[in-house]
């Protein structure tokens, strides 16, 4: 009998230690995808810099620049796992609410910083604004400023039949461009292309801008 137990206990112990072992290699594999993202988040981020670094460090003209980029202006809300918080209050690291209902952690984010002079001669770059219930009813919740590169989602509240970029709404009540003297855009990456919840309404985050 005890020949049988003594048996049975190294059974037991060696199926723990292969349950350990595949939960290690699990996690270990886990870390490896967390990385890749990452990395894959922080080249994107990379490559922005150096577009923005390029088209704003150009002598300017009077000629108008198509601004390239997509984001948010300070105050606009972001829903997080902690309730919403304006663009300019956001980390790395935050949870932000998505289509799918998942929360994903932010793993790149950036401000640009525009000042008087790039405002006034490429006013492209100037931002667009959509007043609360510009959509309908509590769409946006509240105002909300935006790039007008910033893509608006198709579906859901905001009731557009195709997904759209904030400049080429102008032309519906409640939503207009504005000059601003001094403005920062804030951008982020959450490792994949995703669907950000912004005051009742879904904005396009890509991973590449």
């Amino acid at each position: 009998m005890s020949v049988r137990s003594d048996f049975d206990e190294a059974g037991e112990t060696s199926g723990f230690e292969a349950a350990v072992s595949r939960l290690r290699d699990g996690a270990s594999r886990l870390r490896a995808e967390r990385a890749r993202q990452m990395q894959r988040a922080a080249n994107a981020g990379d490559a922005i810099e150096r577009l923005v670094t390029r088209e704003v460090s150009q002598t300017p003209s009077k000629t108008l620049h198509a601004w390239p980029l997509p984001g948010l202006a300070p105050m606009t809300r972001v829903r997080t796992n902690f309730g919403d918080v304006h663009a300019a209050a956001l980390r790395k690291g935050d949870e932000v609410l998505t289509r799918s209902g998942a929360y994903l952690p932010i793993l790149w984010l950036n401000r640009i910083r525009l000042d008087e002079r790039i405002l006034a001669e490429k006013p492209d770059c100037n931002p667009v604004v959509f007043a609360a219930g510009a959509f309908g009813p509590q769409v946006p919740a509240a105002e909300i400023m935006v790039s007008p590169r910033q893509v608006v989602c198709a579906g859901g509240k905001s009731g557009l039949a195709n997904s759209q970029e904030a400049a080429r709404l102008t032309t519906r009540p409640g939503i207009r461009r504005i000059k601003e003297t001094s403005l920062s855009y804030t951008m982020f990456h959450l490792g994949e292309a995703a669907e950000v919840y912004c005051e009742g309404v879904f904005l396009m985050f890509p991973m590449d801008a």
